[in-house]
């Protein structure tokens, strides 16, 4: 995001909706399966290509912090081969 006075992660509703994303998902990183109170909100298309989906639960998964930072921009599916072909992804 260019500005962050028209972020839309700073708004109320943005965090209402990142709770009830995080509770959905178990507070469990969608990408390597950690478990934890520290975790972040990861779009699935990302906010830089799609704003209009920043508070849309279901652009929403549960991340760590580390699959988060190093998926930055990428597509799921582009940062999914990734993880596979680096043996990073959850089995089951």
């Amino acid at each position: 995001m260019s500005s962050k006075r028209n972020d839309p992660r700073l708004s109320r509703k943005y965090k209402e909706v990142r709770l009830k994303a995080l509770a959905r998902d178990g507070w469990t990183c969608f990408y390597c399966g950690k478990e934890g109170k520290d975790m972040t909100i990861d779009h699935i298309i990302p906010i830089s290509k799609a704003p209009e989906l920043a508070i849309d639960i279901e652009n929403m998964i549960t991340a760590c912090k580390s699959c988060n930072s190093s998926k930055g921009s990428r597509s799921q599916g582009v940062f999914l081969e990734r993880l596979g072909r680096l043996g990073r992804i959850q089995s089951g």
